[in-house]
């Protein structure tokens, strides 16, 4: 047993050497003597040793933070950097555990019933009816060349991005925004809680750091991206070094490189469709999308409006900031909240015609048979893709309206003259109101007259002296 405040000393032979160092020899006996020694230094200060170390673990280590108190929510997503992306069903698995006995959760996988209730011209004319801001259009058109640059095989137009923009933000103008020169809109644009009750459940994936909110997800910025998927898809659309999804530079580029690995070919009314589904798992949303797409295709001509940005720059890979580990989820599961927002433009805008009128739809909603690559018959003002289809024109040319031959034909007669119109009686004028009489005006008061003052000499006049002098030089002369 080894004592560790008072060891106990061994006896020692008169040679100095101990007794056991003498029956082992000198190594034994310079093992001996160092073991002798260690025991007091190195127990006896083994307390405090240990009480140092754990408080420098205490300084070192941080404290928990928000991101960390909410189990593990984020931890997992944190945890999945460099885990391999998941399916689509298990992806909307993952976003729909957790949720509360009774929320409204994600379906596996979306129920497309086809081209469903047509979308009336009068609905697409109204939401197009304020037009698109400068700012916007320039970012879709930015976003479909650099991503038809890296991507030739998608074939993506401006027109299908700023249908999406249009019905998720009004173009980052949702709720009286102010969609701003740099990109970003003043509000940030979020949409509401997804916690099961009026929209499906989204776990929380992001600890708060995108939407502010540490319980559950939300979509965020002008296209509407919930975390998980932002962090798949985030890109720099802007060259400042940052993907961020409150700026419709970056979320644009973001969302055309979403639709693109969505639905492949974008110049096939299938391809639109696919991609859109994936966007938000709603027949009405497609078809809403594409009319929106073909009404701004065909009515705003793009030819005197120039293209500023970096058209040519590769599109950065998919989880490039952050994981692409829920690349396969949908952008944003809630119903969009621009599809009923009507704020008025704001700032340099494209399209908007004079008392809200804006050029039709050609189509209530697209044509096409969802199930085949059938190409549109729409290109696309930009050349950089082709916009969503509208409806097909008729089969066959129109036909002729030649001239009948009136040689064979009887001239028709003359037609009669029509009947004198009964003459319209004249309307007889209400009598003028007499005038009312003006008020006499009544005379003001004169001016009181003042009372004479009386003179008395040497009081309040004065006489001459002898040489015509006034004798009080300060009074007036008293009359004679």
């Amino acid at each position: 047993m080894v004592l560790i405040d008072h060891p106990r000393q061994q006896e020692v032979p008169p040679d100095g050497t101990p007794a056991a160092a003498q029956s082992r020899g000198r190594h034994a006996a310079r093992a001996q003597s160092a073991a002798q020694r260690a025991p007091r230094f190195r127990h006896r200060h083994r307390w405090p040793v240990l009480a140092a170390v754990a408080a420098l673990g205490v300084l070192v280590v941080p404290p928990p933070s928000p991101h960390h108190l909410h189990g593990d929510v984020a931890e997992a997503a944190d945890a999945s950097q460099n885990a391999a992306p998941l399916s689509a069903a298990a992806t909307i698995s993952f976003l729909s555990s957790g949720a509360p006995t009774g929320a409204v959760v994600l379906p596996t996988a979306p129920a497309q019933t086809g081209n469903a209730a047509p979308i009336a011209p009068t609905v697409i004319s109204g939401l197009a009816a304020n037009g698109i801001p400068n700012v916007a259009l320039n970012a879709y058109r930015v976003a479909s060349a650099r991503m038809t640059n890296s991507s030739p095989d998608c074939g993506i137009d401006w027109s299908l991005l700023a249908g999406i923009g249009r019905i998720e933000s009004n173009h980052g103008r949702f709720g009286g925004a102010v969609l701003n020169s740099d990109g970003t809109s003043t509000p940030a644009i979020k949409g509401p809680p997804l916690n099961g009750g009026q929209f499906a459940f989204i776990r929380d994936t992001d600890g708060g750091a995108f939407d502010g909110d540490s319980s559950v997800d939300r979509a965020v910025g002008p296209m509407q991206f919930i975390p998980s998927t932002w962090r798949a898809y985030g890109a720099d659309g802007n060259g400042d070094g940052k993907a961020d999804p409150f700026n419709i530079n970056d979320a644009a580029l973001a969302a055309a490189h979403y639709l693109c690995v969505a639905g492949g070919n974008l110049r096939t009314d299938a391809g639109q469709r696919r991609a859109v589904m994936a966007y938000n798992h709603s027949d009405s949303y497609v078809n809403e999308v594409l009319a929106l797409a073909h009404a701004y295709a065909s009515g705003i001509a793009l030819a005197d409006i120039p293209l500023v940005g970096n058209t040519t720059a590769p599109v950065p890979p998919l989880g490039a900031f952050g994981t692409a580990r829920y690349a396969d989820g949908p952008a944003n599961p809630a119903p969009p909240m621009g599809a009923h927002d009507m704020t008025p433009a704001n700032g340099p805008t494209v399209g908007a015609a004079a008392g809200g009128a804006q050029p039709a739809a050609a189509s209530s909603a697209p044509a096409g048979d969802s199930s085949g690559d059938t190409p549109p018959a729409t290109t696309s003002s930009n050349g950089t893709g082709t916009a969503p289809t509208g409806q097909p024109p008729a089969s066959g040319p129109a036909p002729s309206n030649p001239a009948p031959n009136t040689s064979s034909a009887p001239a028709p007669a003359a037609p009669a003259a029509p009947a004198a119109p009964l003459p319209v009686p004249v309307p007889v004028p209400a009598p003028a109101p007499a005038p009312l009489p003006l008020p006499v005006p009544v005379p003001s008061a004169p001016a009181p007259v003042p009372a004479p003052t009386e003179l008395v000499p040497g009081v309040t006049c004065t006489l001459l002296g002898p040489l015509g002098q006034k004798l009080i030089a300060d009074l007036p002369v008293c009359p004679s």
